[in-house]
């Protein structure tokens, strides 16, 4: 057993690239942006997905007006009734593609199944958009949902969680000084959590069998694309796991996957925060208010595209049924340490 080893102090910055590797990674990080765009929209359309999975409605705020987000109400709540816990979703993309409706299948399940009002997050995307302002911009909509007197949620019963880079956002939005204690519950799947570990290191971490991780190409556009040039890394809101405790919701979930390279910063982050050695062969533990669990055997993104593009049924419905389970466990942990 050993604790999580110290984090590198900063300031941290990113190593200054020749101009001919900027151009190649501008111009790859465009085409795969324009790539996703366009399979991803059909992917998400209703004629391909269906209508069931459908939000109950969208809406949009004065503040960030171009961005419209997704409400699903349970199909069980009757106008008038006793208010929701309230679930905010932030979909994944590397920060730079994606939209809310990706979550679509995640979010009526996790309304309708479990009972709960969820709404799905937008915000701009890189490169146009880099950090802070997507974090800025969810943490502006958050502030005006939560002041939202026509939405049936119970305020003392709010989570936020997200997918990979939603997963970071989730856990650097509730930071800000004005949403303390607004917030009383993180969800973080396989989120990432840093941009200081080389990559060599994340991806040696995982076991000899694993295949090649996707992000282990897409990893350098996505951070190219998001981190300004003279951005220090080390600072909490864009490499989470720097975050202080103190700043975060009291109730932490993470969870990892042992073929994601992304594992490696997550559970490290989860351990500092309650001080906890590491114990070979365990994959789930909860101590002080924080809840980790490594899914052996899947990869990155495994119940979302991944598992929809498997083409063996077998194997898709056995992704899909582990994604299922890693949604419930996620809700009991809710319903037990935060909508109590």
């Amino acid at each position: 057993m050993a604790l999580p080893p110290p984090l590198p102090q900063g300031p941290i910055y990113r190593q200054t690239l020749p101009i001919w590797k900027r151009m190649t990674l501008w111009l790859k990080v465009h085409f795969v942006k324009t790539l996703a765009n366009i399979f991803g929209s059909i992917l998400i359309s209703p004629y391909v997905r269906g209508r069931a999975s459908l939000p109950t409605f969208t809406k949009t705020y004065p503040i960030h007006s171009s961005l419209t987000h997704r409400i699903f109400i349970p199909p069980t709540y009757k106008s008038g009734g006793p208010p929701l816990p309230l679930y905010l979703n932030v979909h994944g993309g590397g920060f730079v593609f994606g939209v809310p409706a990706i979550d679509d299948e995640f979010c009526s399940y996790f309304s309708s199944k479990h009972n709960i009002l969820v709404i799905s997050l937008d915000y701009s995307k890189a490169p146009k958009a880099k950090f802070p302002q997507p974090i800025n911009e969810l943490t502006d909509v958050v502030t005006a949902i939560l002041e939202d007197e026509s939405l049936p949620f119970d305020r003392s019963k709010v989570a936020i969680g997200g997918f990979s880079a939603g997963g970071c956002c989730s856990l650097a939005v509730p930071q800000a000084p004005y949403l303390q204690g607004k917030i009383q519950g993180v969800c973080a799947f396989y989120p990432l959590c840093g941009f200081v570990t080389p990559q060599s290191v994340a991806i040696a971490a995982r076991p000899s069998y694993a295949p090649k991780d996707t992000l282990e190409s897409l990893g350098p556009l996505f951070d190219y694309a998001y981190t300004p040039h003279g951005t220090d890394l080390c600072d909490p809101r864009l490499s989470v796991m720097y975050a202080d405790r103190k700043m975060l919701p009291e109730k932490i979930c993470m969870v990892g996957c042992e073929l994601d390279m992304l594992w490696y910063d997550a559970e490290f982050m989860a351990e500092r925060f309650v001080g906890k050695e590491r114990v070979e062969g365990e994959t789930v533990w909860e101590k002080d208010g924080v809840r980790w669990e490594k899914i052996m055997g899947v990869e990155h993104g495994f119940e979302s595209f991944g598992g929809r593009l498997q083409k063996d049924k077998v194997k898709k419905e056995k992704l899909m049924a582990t994604g299922r389970k890693m949604y419930d466990d996620a809700a009991e942990w809710l319903f037990r340490e935060v909508y109590h």
